[in-house]
């Protein structure tokens, strides 16, 4: 393993940690991550005074220097990204849906909209839903590591199922939901993996039920373009 500093790593978890968890106060934060409380406070003296975070009446949230990183990411994704699913829901016909994960939940990010149907899906950027609901959500949530899925699944109704569902998506590289967000409307989503194997967005293409017939058809289509744009994500 290459040599990291260890005051940079846990600055990363306890930042995460108020991401995730927030608000959250220094005593819940040093508890969470493990922390000496000494230790939590001086770093989360460090995240406030360069605006990752901010210490409100409840507690700690996230700052304005976190999320303009995360919008930064966000409209870096789209940027490389929209090209290449403007071309997908012109060859499919269909709608192309770019999700990025934030906190536990999947947030439309960019769209695609193919034009030869009149019926057709659409979704509204920005909006969010839990990531054990969608296709888009279920294809991040996969490829997450074991405590975000422990933490993710308590508030799912099944998570022995849901665990049977996460196996087979990572088997399948994709995975498919129907009238889960909206009555009507299939999904198959695949996920979108960094270098090292981590996994903060999905792609996925929608079509509503009366086409729904031929969803897994998609699959090899989709399963390019999540490859593409991982791959130009990988470069950048």
């Amino acid at each position: 393993m290459p040599e990291i500093s260890q005051t940079a790593d846990q600055m990363l978890i306890v930042l995460e940690n108020i991401a995730d968890a927030g608000p959250a106060s220094a005593a819940e934060v040093a508890r969470n991550c493990d922390l000496n409380r000494t230790v939590a406070l001086r770093l989360l003296n460090t995240l406030a005074q360069r605006n990752y975070i901010r210490r409100t009446t409840e507690g700690y949230v996230l700052g304005t220097a976190a999320i303009r990183l995360g919008h930064s990411a966000e409209e870096d994704i789209s940027v490389l990204a929209k090209p290449m699913m403007d071309r997908l829901a012109d060859q499919v016909s269909e709608t192309v849906v770019l999700h990025c994960m934030e906190k536990d939940e999947a947030v439309v990010v960019e769209q695609a909209i193919g034009a030869k149907h009149l019926v057709r899906v659409q979704h509204q950027p920005g909006s969010r839903h839990p990531l054990f609901i969608g296709a888009s959500g279920w294809s991040i949530l996969a490829f997450q590591d074991e405590k975000t899925i422990s933490r993710v699944l308590k508030k799912s109704l099944d998570a022995n199922e849901a665990r049977s569902r996460i196996a087979k998506i990572r088997v399948d590289g994709f995975a498919i939901s129907h009238d889960e967000l909206q009555q009507g409307v299939h999904g198959i989503a695949a996920p979108l993996k960094e270098a090292d194997g981590s996994c903060s967005a999905s792609i996925a293409i929608l079509v509503p039920s009366l086409r729904a017939d031929g969803v897994t058809k998609l699959a090899r289509p989709l399963l390019k373009l999540a490859g593409d744009i991982s791959d130009a994500l990988q470069r950048r």
